[in-house]
């Protein structure tokens, strides 16, 4: 029988618990929100002398963050092609060298603070849907080469089989820089991290409002105070990493973020055979869908598969079958192999599909990572953390429009209706 819960976390050792303590009545600086922007963002504050309050709501990793396909992936979302239409070639030259950079600090980070995680760096493949989407793909390496100085690999329809065997897809970008991570087991080792530094971490305590009080001429420095379930907290600076949730806390991103949900299986343990033949090399993978498919091997072996043209508010038993549906379309011998497991963890996205980081009303900020979170969402937070200190920091999603949204984001069908949308839009581009 299929299991309702997440297998990153029930593959995880225990967490620890950061309930039930004291908050302090000041601090330097306080992140709302313990996913992986807000514990590395508390990592980098810590380690450089910050003091440095993290209050997550529930538990740290709750959200997408330790329930993601967990590809740590060394791209964006858009093609580079695509930011450069919209923002120019040397900003969206700087954006894509932002996300190699995240790739990176995701290993940085896992070394250095000694994270077990089952990181590699195993590269990722996106695989072509069309034999249009595979000349994109063509076009895109040459791109990617001349204004990024960035090399990929591109494999015909007839050299697949060294990447994935499969004979649906009509060829492969392989992008060597990407890694993987167990995603739950990578957010609680940078929380852990994070209060070895000296991080004050709170779990289950909801920031219900934030007030400004002070200026930044205030004798004490104090600007802020954050006003909690469990009691008030005068801070300095305020990190908001609440992503998905952020509009429930500041006005200012009220309809312009908004929550979107991404539901995952994983089939039981693989034979040995069947995984060599499946992914050889042990990447992870996506393809040129709107409504794509992400998919990898979990370190036990099983065939993690999320995505596809699932619905928030259809029954487990509807989505379960729409995803071993695309699983199967892709590889047929998995038709016989159980779902072990069912889950789904929640994004923040924007009408725009960007990134956004930055500063308003003199709090930061960092969200919406369109899927890639792994790697974008530890790079930011830590960015962020360094503009707090003063430090020098690598920003190029600041002072991006966030459009406004309709004031029914909150309900499942306008999510869905964007999802129905878009699988017209890859039926007929």
């Amino acid at each position: 029988m299929t299991q309702h819960e997440c297998f990153w976390s029930v593959s995880a050792p225990a967490p620890k618990s950061y309930s039930n303590k004291p908050l302090p009545g000041k601090t330097d600086v306080v992140v709302v929100g313990g996913g992986y922007t807000g514990t590395s963002a508390a990592l980098q504050l810590a380690k450089n002398g910050a003091r440095v309050t993290l209050l997550e709501a529930q538990t740290i990793g709750w959200g997408a963050s330790s329930r993601n396909g967990g590809q740590a992936l060394s791209c964006l979302h858009y093609t580079l092609t695509h930011l450069i239409k919209i923002h120019g070639r040397e900003r969206a030259r700087e954006m894509f060298l932002a996300a190699v950079q995240a790739a990176n600090t995701v290993e940085e980070i896992v070394l250095e603070e000694k994270i077990e995680c089952d990181y590699a760096r195993c590269g990722n493949i996106e695989a072509a849907n069309k034999p249009s989407h595979f000349d994109a793909l063509k076009k895109e390496q040459e791109i990617l080469h001349e204004v990024a100085d960035y090399n990929v690999q591109i494999l015909s329809k007839s050299e697949m089989a060294s990447e994935l065997g499969t004979a649906l897809y009509h060829g492969l970008m392989i992008n060597p820089r990407s890694g993987s991570v167990q995603p739950a087991k990578f957010v609680q080792g940078m929380a852990l991290a994070a209060e070895g530094a000296g991080a004050d971490i709170h779990e289950g305590t909801r920031v219900l409002g934030i007030e400004r009080i002070g200026n930044f001429h205030a004798h004490d420095g104090i600007r802020f105070k954050v006003r909690t379930e469990r009691g008030d907290i005068a801070a300095r600076e305020i990190l908001l990493a609440a992503n998905a949730w952020v509009g429930n806390i500041v006005p200012q991103f009220r309809q312009r973020v908004f929550p979107a949900e991404s539901f995952v299986i994983a089939t039981e343990p693989l034979p040995k055979k069947l995984i060599r033949q499946l992914i050889p090399k042990g990447r992870v993978a996506y393809d040129t869908r709107r409504v794509l498919a992400y998919y990898r091997l979990s370190p036990d072996g099983r065939m993690v598969w999320g995505g596809e043209g699932t619905f928030t508010g259809a029954s487990p038993r509807i989505n379960i079958n729409t995803l071993k549906r695309g699983m199967i379309k892709v590889f047929p011998e998995l038709a016989g192999f159980k779902i072990d497991y069912f889950w789904s963890g929640t994004l923040g996205l924007t009408l725009d599909e960007n990134s956004h980081a930055g500063q308003v009303d003199g709090m930061w900020y960092s969200m919406c990572y369109v899927g890639h979170g792994v790697s974008l969402a530890t790079y930011l937070g830590q960015q962020m953390a360094n503009g707090i200190l003063g430090r020098a920091s690598n920003n190029p999603f600041t002072g991006l429009h966030m459009p406004l949204v309709p004031p029914y984001q909150d309900k499942a069908w306008f999510v869905n209706i964007g999802r129905v949308w878009y699988q017209f839009l890859d039926m007929v581009a």
